[in-house]
């Protein structure tokens, strides 16, 4: 009776060390499964982020060729500014001599910026004599007084190497405290873009017969 109550207790130990391993290996594959379902749903973000990015860079091509008047293309590209790159504080210069002249601007004091020098010691100049982009964030010092008082982002219209106009961002709206390179990414292509059909819209206003 022991010899048999024994070997039912070593046969009971074999099963449920068997059980232990099984339920391991269930443990171990669930993790595995979920692991996968996580990678699968990041990647999934990723590619619907990309595609999200994608269409926005199209929308702003489109739309930089609906129109060849200049103010018409300006009101486009303020549009593309609030609802694509998220500023609810901007202005658009177009170049004129040495000067740039505000043409259209949201929530900021127009009379202020109606006529800016080339030669102005700020950003907005130092952005338009050179044809670079400036970025606050990107700068290593004076961020908190910029983001105050003065621009956030300053984009140039560019044809090659002329400076036709800016795209000055004075403030995001509240929701978004930085631009995101893919921001970044979609201003150089309204400068590029912008600054080319910009330069198409001036063409056919000066060829019009008065």
């Amino acid at each position: 009776m022991r010899e048999q109550l024994h070997w039912e207790n070593e046969a009971l130990r074999a099963e449920v060390a068997a059980l232990r391993a099984e339920n391991e290996q269930l443990k171990s594959s669930l993790a595995r499964r979920e692991e996968d379902a996580q990678w699968r749903a990041q990647r999934q973000g990723l590619v619907e982020a990309e595609l999200s990015h994608l269409v926005r860079l199209r929308v702003a091509t489109q739309r930089l060729h609906e129109s060849l008047q200049p103010l018409e293309l300006l009101d486009i590209l303020q549009d593309l500014l609030i609802n694509l790159v998220g500023s609810e504080m901007l202005g658009i210069f177009e170049r004129e001599g040495a000067e740039l002249v505000l043409r259209v601007s949201l929530g900021i004091d127009a009379e202020r910026f109606r006529r800016l020098p080339l030669e102005e010691d700020g950003p907005i100049g130092r952005s338009a004599r050179s044809g670079a982009s400036w970025l606050e964030e990107l700068m290593e010092s004076g961020s908190a007084q910029n983001r105050t008082h003065g621009p956030r982002a300053c984009v140039p219209l560019r044809l090659g190497g002329h400076v036709l106009g800016m795209m000055v961002l004075f403030g995001l709206l509240p929701h978004k405290p930085r631009l995101e390179p893919e921001d970044r990414e979609l201003l150089e292509l309204l400068a590029t873009e912008g600054g080319r059909a910009l330069f198409c819209a001036r063409g056919m206003a000066a060829g019009k017969p008065s």
